[in-house]
């Protein structure tokens, strides 16, 4: 009956650390996959102990204004965008918009007038209003055009 008493006991020793490892193995798996994470992500601890959520920090912030990213470079014609022209058979209108990364100033809108064939009748250039653009920012333009069939913005000018 000892026997019996000291091979219980010294297999149980024996095989204590190996089940001990896959239990704690087998917990630190399930646990680690039903908790509930109660850390935020970004986050700080205070000198006594506090945790302090900086989750607004780590987000992603929205762009500001229409552009996402600015055009560097020293061609102003490509980093202003004409959109939203309207020609009403006096008038020539539309935005401009600076997509560099430099302040612009006195931005002209140059357009073309072509008649029923698409022939060129007149050319000339309107400045957007106001005169200085930040970048993102953009700007009018409005002026009084000869009479033609189309009338067409074919590229902006500007100083940084």
């Amino acid at each position: 009956m000892i026997y019996l008493h000291l091979t219980v006991a010294l297999s149980s020793l024996l095989m204590s650390p190996i089940s001990a490892r896959l239990l704690i193995a087998d917990a630190t798996n399930t646990i680690a996959q039903n908790s509930e994470i109660d850390e935020p992500f970004c986050y700080m601890k205070t000198p006594d102990g506090k945790t302090i959520d900086l989750g607004k920090l780590c987000e992603k912030q929205p762009s500001l204004g229409n552009s996402q990213t600015c055009i560097p470079g020293s061609n102003i014609a490509a980093k202003v965008s004409i959109a939203a022209t309207n020609y009403d058979g006096n008038f020539f209108s539309g935005k401009v918009l600076n997509q560099g990364c430099q302040i612009i100033k006195n931005v002209k809108v140059n357009y073309e007038v072509l008649d029923e064939s698409g022939n060129l009748i007149d050319n000339g250039f309107i400045y957007a209003e106001p005169v200085t653009l930040a970048p993102g920012e953009s700007a009018a333009f409005r002026g009084e055009v000869v009479a033609g069939a189309k009338v067409q913005a074919t590229h902006a000018d500007g100083q940084e």
